[in-house]
């Protein structure tokens, strides 16, 4: 019995490591999905639940959650403003680390919130100095009174109270409308978007989407300093709109238990790395990769790239991540060592049409997300099929 079992753990366990082979093509229609447009199923909310009256339940625990993010970096590298980052989500994710469970407020649990996120790098000369400033505001609101959504069309609103309107995403593909305010900063925007392509992360029906769409942003942001200083930028360039959405039964926390049992013995233990980037190149090039390995398996690795409009799947991505400069130690909790994150990297992959290879170069300090969720903007340089590129990009990056 102990040699079945053992046999049948040991053939799982190949099974799931080699799911890059069988996932793509019975599972997952990323490969197989429309690039050029995104069907109206894919933009509006998947997970939710309806009042006997067709309307919204926002006081029921839903079966999963969506998140609405984009990103855009001005054409004009002078400005103070280097990116705009913002997000809505109808949920959490679910995990210790990833999420910010401290913020959430009083007697509300991770399934009775939604988030608002924006993430705003400036360049701030006042006073003869020139400072960075990722301008970072982070919400966990009640769902039950902050949210509006419509199942029908895109239109999802965050609002707190007297405070109003926090964030608004609406429209239909291919344009869409951002407003968002963040009272804390200073700071508020409007931006329009127009897509063009997109970029099919996974698409595994009732387990998890995501998609990041390329397009034009245009629009302006008003930043009201401390000094009462009001100054209003004229903000045009690319970026990219993204929707994932995910099943969730419960929090993964239990589930993950165990590692946190084990890194009490192993403190530097850490068996999950997530990397995403995104590429806005000075040459006619967009795209990027999505790489996840856990407990010793690859479970994403793989992206995709259009030059001159002309799309290539990105493969067997690797990382390479340098020690010059050093890299920020960031305080995680008491009895972990510090997380280091890299201020230079080097990413080479394979494409259908030669070998991708870049250096990543992050300028800005890291906004913490959550213990171990890092958010960035970064510039890079590199070479395409031998050719030189650069550009300018946006990441995500976990290691718990």
């Amino acid at each position: 019995m102990f040699v079945l079992v053992m046999g049948a753990l040991v053939l799982g366990y190949l099974i799931l490591r080699a799911n890059s082979l069988w996932v793509y093509k019975v599972l997952d229609r990323a490969l197989r999905n429309d690039r050029n447009i995104l069907p109206k199923s894919y933009e509006l909310p998947k997970y939710y639940k309806l009042k006997a009256g067709g309307e919204i339940d926002v006081s029921s625990r839903w079966p999963g959650w969506d998140g609405w993010y984009f990103f855009m970096v001005p054409d004009d590298k002078n400005l103070p403003v280097k990116m705009v980052r913002a997000s809505l989500m109808t949920g959490l994710y679910g995990l210790k680390g990833i999420d910010n469970y401290e913020n959430l407020p009083p007697g509300l649990s991770a399934f009775d919130v939604v988030e608002y996120l924006t993430l705003i790098p400036m360049e701030d000369g006042a006073g003869g100095t020139s400072t960075k400033e990722n301008h970072l505001s982070q919400h966990y609101l009640p769902k039950g009174t902050s949210l509006a959504m419509n199942p029908n069309e895109l239109e999802i609103t965050v609002a707190e109270g007297q405070r109003g309107r926090y964030g608004q995403i609406s429209g239909s593909w291919p344009t869409y409308e951002f407003q968002f305010i963040t009272p804390e900063t200073g700071i508020n925007f409007s931006l329009s978007y127009t897509g063009e392509k997109l970029v099919w992360w996974t698409d595994m029906p009732q387990v998890f989407t995501y998609f990041a769409a390329f397009g034009r942003f245009s629009g302006s942001l008003t930043y009201k300093r401390e000094t009462g200083v009001e100054q209003v930028y004229a903000l045009e360039g690319s970026g990219f709109f993204e929707h994932g959405f995910a099943r969730k039964p419960g929090n993964f926390d239990n589930l993950w238990a165990p590692i946190r049992w084990l890194k009490k013995l192993l403190p530097s233990l850490r068996p999950v790395r997530y990397h995403y980037e995104l590429l806005l190149g000075d040459q006619p090039h967009q795209g990027g990769f999505m790489y996840v390995r856990a407990l010793g398996i690859t479970w994403r690795n793989r992206g995709g790239l259009y030059v001159d409009n002309s799309y290539r799947e990105v493969n067997h991505v690797q990382v390479e991540y340098l020690q010059d400069p050093a890299p920020d130690l960031l305080p995680i909790r008491e009895g972990e060592p510090p997380l280091p994150f890299y201020r230079s990297w080097k990413v080479k992959a394979e494409t259908g049409e030669g070998i991708l290879e870049y250096v990543g170069i992050r300028q800005w300090p890291p906004a913490l997300i959550a213990s171990n969720m890092i958010y960035y903007n970064f510039s890079y340089e590199g070479t395409y099929r031998g050719e030189v590129i650069s550009g300018r990009g946006y990441g995500e990056y976990v290691h718990i």
